[in-house]
C-alpha cells in the first residue's frame, strides 16, 4: 500500500482513538500494534519489539522517578512554604509585590522540583489567601499561580526537558541550561505585564501598607529569612552537582532527592509515612510516563517502517517551505493539541513526526527544544483540561468558581505565547546561555 496513504490512516486513526477517550498510554499501542500487523503479519511483534527494547534502553530517563519524588517530599515537608515568607517580607509593600514575589518564588520551587504541581499547590495555600485579602484583583491572584507554577516545568529540573532530550538525543543539560535562560524571558515578561497593569490601575494589585503587614523583630526577620536556606540547598544540590560537572542529570537527580529527604527529616517536616507515600506517588507519575513513552515509541516504529519520515520530508521539500515556516507548523500543532492531550503525550506524538524533518533542515535542535517545551507551558493553563486549572481548584477556597479560574488563565497564556514569540524571533536570547 502507498506510504502516504499508510500515514494518512496511521494519524486519522490515532486521532479517533484518541477522540474517544481511550487513555494515550493505551490507544496509541493499540493502534500501532494494529498497523504493524496489517503491515508486516506476525512478524511485527518481533520487529516491533526490538525496537521499543532498543528505545527504552535511553539512560536520560533514569532520572524521571528522582525528580518525581523530590517534588512529592516538597510538597509534603512544606520546605517551599518558608520561600513566601522571605519574599513577603522583601516585595510585600509595592504595589503587585506579592503577585511578583509569586512569580519568584514559583521559579525557584521550579528549580527544586521540576514540575508544576509543586508550585500551584503551595502558592494556592499560602499566596492566595494573602492577595485575596489584600484586596488583588481575582482574576491576577489566580493567573500568576497558575502561570508561576508552569515554570516548573521550564526550570530545571524539567521534566519536559529530560522527556525531549530523550526523543532528539539533545544533551540533558543543554536543554537545562537553555531552561535557565528561557525561564529568566518568561519571568521578565511576566513581571513587566503585572508592572505596567498596577500602574495603569492602582486598586488592582494595591501595596500593603504596615497596618496590612503587622510589626516584625528584626529577629524574626533574620529567622524567617534564614528558613529559606534548605530551599537553597537542594537548588544547589541538584543544579549546582550538574552544572559543576561533578554530576550527570540521574545522578544529580539522585542527589536531590536525597537532600529534599534529609532536609525534610532534619527539620522535622517528614516522617516516614510521608516518605512512602511520595514514594508511591512517584512510582505511579513515572509509570504513566513509562507507559505513554513505551506505547509511543510503538507509532514511532511503525510510522518510520511505513515511510511515514519520508513522506512528510518530501511534502516539505516539494511546498519549499522555509524552516520557521516548519517550525511554526509545528508549534501551533503543540498549542492545539494542548487544549486536550497531556503535554508528555503531546512531545511523543508530535516530535517523532517533526524531528527528522528538523535534523535534515539542520536546524539548532537544543533551540527547537526550548520552543517546544515553552508552547508545552500553555498546556498547563488552557482550558478545558488545563492540569494547572484543576490543581489550583483541588486546593482553593469554595468561594473560587472553576469558571472563575477559566476566566483568569487567557491573559497569562498570552503572555506566554509572547515569550514563544520572542525566543523564535531572536534565538539568542535562549542559546547565549550554551555559547
Amino acid at each position: 500500500m502507498d506510504p502516504a496513504l499508510l500515514t494518512v490512516l496511521l494519524f486519522l486513526s490515532v486521532i479517533i482513538v484518541l477522540f474517544f477517550s481511550v487513555p494515550i498510554a493505551f490507544g496509541v499501542g493499540i493502534v500501532s500494534l494494529a498497523f504493524g500487523y496489517f503491515v508486516w503479519g506476525p512478524a511485527s511483534i518481533f520487529i516491533l519489539g526490538s525496537q521499543v527494547y532498543s528505545g527504552m534502553q535511553n539512560t536520560s530517563l533514569v532520572s524521571l522517578p528522582f525528580f518525581m519524588f523530590m517534588a512529592s517530599i516538597l510538597v509534603r515537608s512544606g520546605i517551599a512554604d518558608d520561600l513566601y515568607s522571605a519574599m513577603y517580607l522583601i516585595i510585600g509593600k509595592v504595589r503587585g509585590g506579592l503577585a511578583i514575589g509569586t512569580i519568584f518564588v514559583c521559579a525557584g520551587i521550579g528549580c527544586m522540583s521540576g514540575v508544576s504541581a509543586v508550585g500551584v499547590i503551595t502558592s494556592t495555600k499560602i499566596a492566595l489567601p494573602a492577595m485575596l485579602s489584600r484586596n488583588y484583583d481575582e482574576k491576577i491572584a489566580l493567573g500568576v499561580i497558575m502561570v508561576g507554577g508552569a515554570l516548573g516545568q521550564l526550570f530545571p529540573p524539567s521534566i519536559l526537558a529530560i522527556v525531549f532530550s530523550g526523543l532528539s538525543g539533545v544533551s540533558v543539560g543543554k536543554m537545562f541550561a537553555v531552561g535557565l535562560s528561557t525561564g529568566a524571558v518568561m519571568v521578565f515578561f511576566l513581571v513587566a505585564y503585572i508592572v505596567v497593569r498596577c500602574w495603569l490601575d492602582k486598586n488592582l494589585c494595591p501595596a500593603a501598607d504596615d497596618s496590612m503587614m503587622g510589626h516584625i523583630e528584626p529577629k524574626e526577620r533574620v529567622r524567617i529569612y534564614l528558613r529559606t536556606v534548605p530551599s537553597v540547598l537542594v537548588v544547589f544540590a541538584v543544579l549546582g552537582s550538574l552544572f559543576a560537572g561533578i554530576a550527570t542529570p540521574t545522578e544529580a537527580a539522585a542527589i536531590g532527592a536525597a537532600a529534599s529527604m534529609i532536609i525534610a527529616l532534619i527539620l522535622g517536616t517528614i516522617d516516614l509515612k510521608r516518605i512512602f507515600e511520595a514514594a508511591v506517588e512517584a512510582a505511579k507519575q513515572t509509570t504513566m510516563v513509562l507507559w505513554i513513552a513505551l506505547n509511543s515509541l510503538l507509532l514511532v516504529s511503525v510510522y518510520s517502517g511505513i515511510g511515514g519520515d519520508e513522506v512528510v520530508r518530501a511534502l516539505i521539500d516539494s511546498l519549499g517551505v522555509s524552516p520557521g515556516v516548519v517550525i511554526g507548523v509545528m508549534l501551533a500543532t503543540i498549542f492545539v493539541l494542548g487544549f486536550f492531550i497531556d503535554p508528555i503525550g503531546i512531545l511523543f506524538l508530535v516530535m517523532p513526526v517533526f524531528l527528522p524533518v528538523l535534523t535534515a533542515l539542520d536546524v539548532n535542535m537544543v533551540w527547537i527544544g526550548a520552543l517546544v517545551i515553552l508552547v508545552l507551558e500553555t498546556a498547563y493553563l488552557t482550558p478545558p483540561f488545563g492540569y494547572n486549572i484543576f490543581f489550583l481548584k483541588s486546593v482553593a477556597p469554595p468561594s473560587i468558581s472553576l469558571r472563575t479560574i477559566y476566566a483568569a488563565a487567557p491573559a497569562f497564556v498570552l503572555i506566554q505565547l509572547v515569550t514563544v514569540a520572542a525566543c523564535f524571533t531572536m534565538p539568542g536570547i535562549v542559546l547565549w546561555i550554551i555559547y
